[in-house]
C-alpha cells in the first residue's frame, strides 16, 4: 500500500526531469516542490517541512552528495533518494555513504522509480514505528525512561543557554501494590493509565511527561515562581475530580516531589531526579505520620 499525501522535494537541474517527477508523484497523491540546484533546495528545506527528497547527484553550485549531507544535518530522519547518471559503481556507494536511503540510475522506468520510492518510504515508516515503540511506555503511551533522559538532556541545554528556570515534578502513585493485591493487576494497569491521562490533561504538550518506573512518573516544565504552586494545585484538583466522578473500588492518590533547575547552576539529570525523588518521599512520610 502506497503512502499518500507526502510532501516531496525534487532537486534536479534538468527542468524536463523535474516536471516528469512532479507529474508522476502527483498522480500517486503526493505534493511536490522543486529546486533546480542544491543551494535553492537547501534554502527551501530550511523554511519548509518535507517528508522526502529526490536529488540528482550532479548539479551546479552544490552537488547531490553535499546537499544530502546538508539536508540530513537539518533533518536527520529525512528519507532521500539520489538519482545518478553515472555508470560507475562508486556513485551508488557514495550516495548511501552520505546518508541517502535509496539511489536509482538514469535512465529509469516509471515502474522502477515508484518501486524504489515506495520501498524507501515503507522502510522509513517501519523505522519510525520501531523508534516510537522503543521510546514510549507501552501501557500509558507516555514517554519511557530512556526517552525522558534524551529529551531532558536537550531541554536542559536550551534552558541553560536561554537562562530559563525549569521544574521537575516526581509523582508517585500511592498504593499501587494494594490495588494489584486486592483487585488484580488489570485494575492496577487501569489506574496507571488513568493517572497518565490526568497528567496529560494537567500539563501542556510542550512539557516532558514520562513514566520512568512501575508507579513513578515525572514532568519537566518551564518554571516561574508564580506558576509552580498553581500547577501542583491543579494536579491535585484533577485527581480529586477523578475520584469524585463515580463509584470506584479505590481512590486514586499521589505523592509529589519537586526540584528546581537553576540555569546559573547546571545540574546532572541523575542529581535532579534524586532531589525530586527525595522531595516526594519526604512528602509521603509526612502524610503517613499525619494518618497514623
Amino acid at each position: 500500500m502506497r503512502p499518500l499525501n507526502l510532501k516531496i522535494l525534487i532537486v534536479d537541474d534538468e527542468e524536463t526531469l523535474r516536471n516528469f517527477l512532479v507529474s508522476l508523484l502527483s498522480k500517486h497523491g503526493h505534493e511536490c516542490d522543486t529546486a533546480k540546484n542544491g543551494i535553492e533546495a537547501f534554502e527551501k528545506i530550511k523554511k519548509n517541512s518535507f517528508d522526502a527528497a529526490v536529488i540528482d547527484i550532479v548539479m551546479p553550485l552544490m552537488d547531490g552528495i553535499t546537499l544530502t549531507k546538508e539536508l540530513l544535518r537539518l533533518n536527520p530522519n529525512l528519507p532521500i533518494m539520489i538519482m545518478t547518471g553515472h555508470a560507475e559503481e562508486h556513485s551508488a556507494v557514495s550516495a548511501i555513504a552520505a546518508g541517502a536511503r535509496e539511489f536509482i540510475r538514469k535512465p529509469f522506468s516509471v515502474d522502477e522509480f515508484m518501486l524504489r520510492f515506495d520501498k524507501m518510504m515503507r522502510d522509513h515508516k517501519g523505522e519510525e514505528v520501531l523508534l516510537a515503540l522503543s521510546l514510549t511506555d507501552e501501557l500509558t503511551g507516555l514517554y519511557n525512561r530512556r526517552r525522558f533522559f534524551v529529551l531532558t538532556e536537550q531541554y536542559l541545554k536550551v534552558a541553560i543557554r536561554t537562562k530559563k528556570r525549569s521544574l521537575l515534578l516526581y509523582i508517585d502513585m500511592d498504593d499501587l501494590k494494594w490495588i494489584n493485591d486486592h483487585y488484580g493487576h488489570h485494575e492496577g494497569d487501569h489506574a496507571l493509565i488513568d493517572l497518565a491521562g490526568i497528567l496529560k490533561k494537567t500539563f501542556r504538550e510542550s512539557d516532558i511527561i514520562a513514566r520512568i518506573g512501575g508507579d513513578e512518573f515525572v514532568v519537566l516544565l518551564e518554571s516561574t515562581v508564580k506558576n509552580d504552586g498553581i500547577l501542583i494545585t491543579r494536579l491535585y484538583e484533577n485527581i480529586k475530580d477523578y475520584n469524585a466522578k463515580g463509584p470506584r473500588r479505590y481512590q486514586l492518590s499521589i505523592s509529589v516531589g519537586a526540584a528546581q533547575v537553576d540555569p546559573e547552576n547546571p545540574i546532572l539529570i541523575d542529581e535532579l531526579l534524586s532531589k525530586a525523588d527525595a522531595s516526594m518521599y519526604a512528602q509521603k512520610r509526612k502524610r503517613s505520620k499525619k494518618q497514623s
